[in-house]
């Protein structure tokens, strides 16, 4: 549960709620960003399940303290978990940034936790934010059953598609998308979606594992 309420009424930021699958209900964001960043936690493997302003942290800051409350929390599949701050590039340099944010990375390796600042740099590189926006477009609609599941994995397996088209060929265009939204078939997020793309029958999405 969020230590503070992420989405208000009385706010100039722009807010909204996510639909995440992962978690099983929607998740608030506080800005398009972090919007951006959730679509590659819920397409990225390595991810269980992410929290938003899961804690709150008093950072060591000179003869003070500050207090602080990171925007993610994220629970990996290998059972390590990342306090994450979102942040555009541009305030970085910005000293109160600078100095809170250096604290934190201080801070939660002495507590023996993981920390990383996530900026527009990665959300919205290309090909990689076009991709993510595309298929979690597609993804929309009801989930696939277990007995539904098990059909599709039976013909992906049956006839091992290699390339998008071919997955395309099998189940129908609307349905292929939903596939890749559902992470049932994988691509490359790196390269651009083409129907030429490979594709990956296990494991999810690749890209870059930011988590390493």
């Amino acid at each position: 549960m969020a230590v503070r309420k992420v989405v208000t009424r009385s706010s100039c930021h722009f807010r909204g709620y996510f639909p995440s699958l992962k978690n099983g209900h929607p998740v608030a964001w506080e800005s398009q960003l972090e919007g951006g960043f959730f679509r590659l936690l819920e397409l990225s493997p390595f991810v269980l399940r992410y929290e938003v302003q899961p804690s709150r942290e008093r950072l060591p800051l000179g003869d003070t303290f500050l207090d602080y409350v990171p925007d993610l929390r994220v629970f990996l599949a290998n059972g390590s978990e990342w306090w994450i701050e979102v942040k555009p590039s541009r305030k970085l340099p910005i000293l109160s940034v600078k100095q809170k944010l250096s604290a934190a990375s201080i801070h939660f390796p002495a507590t023996n936790r993981n920390f990383l600042v996530v900026t527009d740099e990665l959300i919205w590189r290309e090909p990689l934010a076009t991709n993510l926006q595309k298929i979690l477009y597609h993804r929309r609609g009801p989930l696939l059953s277990s007995e539904q599941h098990a059909e599709v994995c039976s013909k992906l397996n049956k006839y091992k598609p290699h390339v998008f088209h071919d997955v395309i060929s099998l189940f129908g265009r609307m349905e292929a998308w939903r596939l890749l939204g559902l992470c049932v078939i994988g691509i490359n997020l790196e390269e651009t979606l083409v129907e030429e793309s490979q594709v990956f029958l296990s494991g999810g999405h690749r890209h870059a594992n930011i988590f390493a």
